[in-house]
């Protein structure tokens, strides 16, 4: 009895052995025809006109490398001898079974596709969805990964990024710093030269459009002062925390009392 079954599994082994080498071979084959294949596409995309956009050029070289993963798989599969219809047909039940559980995915995905074709951002620029402001890092299939000014990761649902009032201050040539400062009410022309003198000092500040300083009340012996001034986009966040306190030690400089 113990002979057969060694007998038995011998004969088991010699059978499926060729199978099960030439399937690994073709898995093998595969994963390096898949690696070649990303390296070959990408040097092409770094040619073409979306070289900078690496959020496409990323979506691109993960279909084609899955795509080939999956014609390595199904081809190692048929070399098994197993019935690859079958399997696909069991794919398309597991499917409709799993689309009712994943419909959120599956909408993540859809928004992905929209986000990627329309593209109302890219790696790298500065956005801000749903209240938060950070630097694109990567956008997946499913969702959106950004780190806001203040180095914290987010990852969100790329549903939401699409249904979401997205606004790309990279796509701006620049943006506005405005403040307000009071001071007393005869001493409002040297504060205001003052200001615009450490303005002008200021590299971060842009000299076209020029910063304007105007004065927006007057009351109870002081003038509250309007400043707006205009700076590239990358360094906006910079100058918005200390332009106030050079500001500030600019009127100092000039004895001047900040009310």
């Amino acid at each position: 009895m113990l002979n057969d079954q060694i007998e038995r599994i011998k004969a088991i082994f010699v059978e499926y052995t060729p199978s099960l080498f030439y399937a690994a071979i073709i898995l093998l084959i595969g994963v390096v025809a898949s690696k070649l294949a990303k390296r070959w596409l990408r040097a092409i995309l770094n040619r073409s006109r979306i070289r900078d956009d690496l959020l496409l050029k990323e979506f691109f070289l993960r279909v084609v490398s899955g795509s080939i993963l999956l014609l390595a798989l199904l081809t190692a599969l048929i070399k098994l001898q197993v019935d690859v219809r079958t399997f696909i047909a069991g794919l398309g039940i597991t499917g409709i079974i799993l689309g009712f559980g994943l419909r959120d995915t599956l909408s993540n995905f859809a928004a992905g596709l929209l986000l990627l074709i329309y593209r109302p951002f890219r790696a790298g620029e500065l956005i801000e969805v749903e209240g938060s402001q950070g630097v694109v890092e990567e956008l997946t299939i499913v969702n959106m990964r950004m780190t806001t000014t203040d180095g914290v990761p987010v990852i969100m649902p790329n549903s939401k990024v699409w249904g979401a009032k997205i606004t790309n201050y990279s796509l701006s040539n620049r943006r506005r710093l405005e403040l307000t400062l009071k001071v007393r009410e005869d001493e409002t022309e040297p504060a205001i030269a003052a200001i615009l003198s450490a303005l002008d000092e200021d590299n971060r500040i842009l000299k076209d459009p020029a910063a304007v300083v105007r004065v927006v009340s007057v009351a109870n012996d002081a003038a509250r002062l309007s400043v707006r001034a205009w700076t590239d986009p990358i360094d906006f966040q910079q100058v918005s925390g200390d332009e106030y306190v050079r500001l500030m030690a600019a009127l100092n400089g000039k004895a001047i009392q900040i009310l």
